[in-house]
């Protein structure tokens, strides 16, 4: 189970900062305070830079109208807690570029708006609505990198050691791991050979 001061902590300590958050909420220091004005900006990019699956959801989407416009059969409306599309679903498990669902992303007065062909479609996203507590061991190691890449020249002084940018490129590897990670906890299904290929074994 993990904490926002869990993850704050670790944040000082890529940057080499021995003190520590004991309340991220109330606590008045420098450092408390540099990581609460990062902190929901930095927990929002990186939720949206991986296919996280503890953040994952899939949703059917609410219509909002037929042919909308001359390019798109419907429109629907965004999920509340959506962050990210991933994909709307084609019916196909095992996507290829040619069977993926175009969309386009777009809104109105009352919020966002996907636009599609697919009748009752179905949306796979990343949800924002994620709590701590269900934070995964890598999520919290790549977040805490990121906030560290954020806070840096504030609390470094400047930054003159570049740790900041240490941090990031320690974000970008791991980032990386992460999402190899999540496509790997995936079992896809797999083509169906060819009448050709079969035929030779």
């Amino acid at each position: 189970m993990s904490s926002k001061v869990e993850v704050a902590n670790l944040a000082l300590s890529h940057l080499g900062i021995g003190k520590e958050i004991a309340n991220i909420d109330t606590e008045k220091s420098e450092e408390a305070a540099a990581i609460r004005r990062f902190y929901d900006v930095a927990l929002g990019i990186v939720l949206s830079d991986c296919p996280w699956p503890f953040a994952t959801r899939i949703a059917a989407l609410a219509l909002v109208a037929s042919e909308p416009n001359t390019e798109w059969a419907y429109s629907y409306r965004y999920p509340t807690d959506c962050l990210y599309v991933r994909r709307v679903l084609s019916g196909l498990r095992n996507d290829t570029r040619q069977s993926r669902a175009p969309y386009k992303i777009a809104g109105d007065d009352n919020g966002s708006l996907l636009f599609t062909d697919a009748e009752d479609a179905q949306m796979e996203y990343t949800t924002k609505n994620v709590t701590t507590q269900i934070y995964p061991p890598d999520f919290v190691l790549v977040l805490s990198y990121y906030i560290a890449y954020l806070v840096a020249p504030r609390l470094t002084g400047g930054d003159p050691f570049k740790l900041g940018d240490r941090a990031f490129k320690l974000y970008g590897l791991q980032i990386s791991v992460a999402r190899a990670d999540a496509f790997n906890e995936e079992q896809a299904e797999e083509d169906v050979e060819s009448e050709f290929i079969r035929g030779r074994e």
